[in-house]
């Protein structure tokens, strides 16, 4: 959830200079030209097509105008996130072109669009790349600097990240960048200071600053066990911004967490009619087949592979997210390529969590445990990474490693996925009380 909020949602902010730019509720900004200013594209999909429109009604007035051509791109960015339709990155793709065409020196605006464009489609060296352009045309660029950060922390380069997270801080203090240093502190364990973040950045902003980061929040509370918290978060996230999407796929793992099945069940559905992403088709998937309706989840299944077709055809990259599902639904042969290929891309632990699991599911637990401890090493409270990694030990009769790891993995988030909860009891069930046979 938090990934899919950080790095795909790179909509959330857009560099835009001299007054020109994307319509949003937030007040005008006094903040010099020369400076970037961030705006926060709506969450309302009604709102984002007012401001798509706007932005083509402007071209057509002013079609030289290259500021919005780059802003009209990132906007087709988050077209593309929230509605789940591919096309919209082709589009997002020739209205840069239209800017650097209208003005190839200098443009960093264009060139941050380039940066949210590629990091959209997982490709996060050019993603690196066309923001650091950017900032050396323009330091302050909140986009270029956020999606510096994205890309940094998905290539597994996280000392840099968090090096980048100070820059961006100095410069940009915002919204944006608080949302980012708490993910940062979150990846590394620290649940405390992440959510203490969110807490103090929602009392200040715009309503949809306000809900996006109280959804986070949310979401932190909920590993914390602290679910009536949560759900008090997340009625004030709604209530900010109705039909807050990403509030609503929390309220879906809140859901589960409280033992709301059926109730779960319903809202994913929702989610899944609003913004088919291949991992909440997944989840939907896996909690219908821990419900026994077999039929049902073989349908989901069947749109997740139409999905990640659908996106591989737009040239998003989907490796990390195939690896995983063909992992657990499909074919561990399909699972291994492609976990392999990410991981010659990029070494994040998110990354080494999809290979380590391939490679158990490949029947090659001996190679794919010190790729599971790399995707551990920043003791991140994800509960995959436990559970993937205290399975690969009990593969290998390292019981009481298998027994720690798993039960961690088990008692980090009550949201996990149902059917992910029982595949990994059902291995801590297996574990004889006899001593480990080795290491």
């Amino acid at each position: 959830m938090r990934r899919s909020l950080i790095v795909v949602g790179i909509g959330l902010v857009l560099g835009v200079s001299g007054g020109i730019g994307v319509a949003t509720t937030s007040s005008p900004s006094t903040t010099p030209p020369a400076a970037s200013v961030p705006r926060v594209v709506p969450d309302s999909g009604q709102d984002l097509e007012a401001s798509i429109a706007a932005l083509q009604d402007t071209l057509r007035r002013v079609p030289a105008d290259y500021v919005s051509w780059a802003n009209l791109a990132v906007a087709y960015v988050e077209q593309a996130r929230v509605s789940g339709n591919a096309t919209f990155y082709d589009k997002a793709d020739e209205a840069v072109a239209r800017s650097f065409e209208l003005e190839p020196d200098e443009n960093f605006t264009a060139l941050a669009a380039s940066a949210a464009i590629s990091a959209a489609r997982h490709d996060f060296t050019d993603a690196l790349a066309s923001a650091d352009e950017a900032l050396a045309v323009n330091p302050r660029d909140l986009g270029a600097l956020a999606v510096r950060v994205d890309a940094l922390n998905e290539l597994g380069r996280y000392d840099e990240q968090m090096q980048a997270l100070r820059t961006a801080d100095r410069l940009q203090p915002s919204t944006a960048v608080s949302a980012r240093y708490s993910y940062a502190f979150e990846l590394r364990g620290d649940l405390d200071r992440a959510g203490a973040l969110l807490r103090r950045t929602a009392e200040v902003g715009s309503r949809a600053d306000q809900a996006y980061t109280l959804t986070l929040y949310a979401d932190i509370l909920r590993k914390q066990g602290r679910l009536a918290e949560a759900g008090r978060r997340l009625a004030v996230a709604q209530e900010a911004v109705p039909d807050h999407l990403p509030a609503l796929v929390s309220t879906a793992r809140l859901q589960v967490a409280q033992g709301d099945l059926e109730g779960a069940v319903a809202t994913w559905q929702e989610v899944a009619a609003r913004q088919p992403l291949p991992e909440y088709l997944t989840e939907l998937g896996e909690l219908l087949l821990h419900l026994g309706r077999t039929d049902e989840a073989d349908a989901q299944f069947a749109v997740v592979r139409t999905t990640i077709d659908l996106l591989s055809a737009s040239g998003v990259g989907t490796d990390l997210e195939t690896a995983l599902f063909e992992a657990d639904h499909g074919s561990a042969e399909r699972a291994l390529t492609q976990a392999q290929a990410e991981w010659d891309q990029r070494r994040s632990v998110h990354v080494a969590d999809a290979l380590a699991w391939a490679l158990h599911r490949s029947g090659r637990d001996g190679e794919a445990l010190p790729i599971a401890r790399q995707a551990t090493r920043l003791g991140s409270p994800e509960a995959r990474f436990w559970i993937h990694r205290g399975t690969i030990e009990a593969a290998l009769g390292m019981t009481a490693d298998a027994r720690t790891h798993l039960r961690r993995g088990l008692d980090l988030d009550p949201g996990l996925s149902p059917w992910q909860r029982a595949e990994a009891e059902s291995v801590l069930a297996d574990l004889d009380p006899r001593p480990e046979s080795g290491r």
